[in-house]
């Protein structure tokens, strides 16, 4: 029982998927440090 991964719903490729996840996650902890910093007193 050894069935294929199916592709995933978007982007094509698992690999895509996982690159955009990294460099959301990258983002949203770029945005937020600068929040962060922005606000500190």
């Amino acid at each position: 029982m050894n069935q294929p991964d199916e592709p995933p719903p978007f982007l094509g490729t698992w690999k895509r998927v996982y690159t955009a996840v990294l460099i959301y996650v990258a983002v949203l902890i770029s945005i937020l440090y600068l929040f962060s910093a922005a606000t500190a007193p």
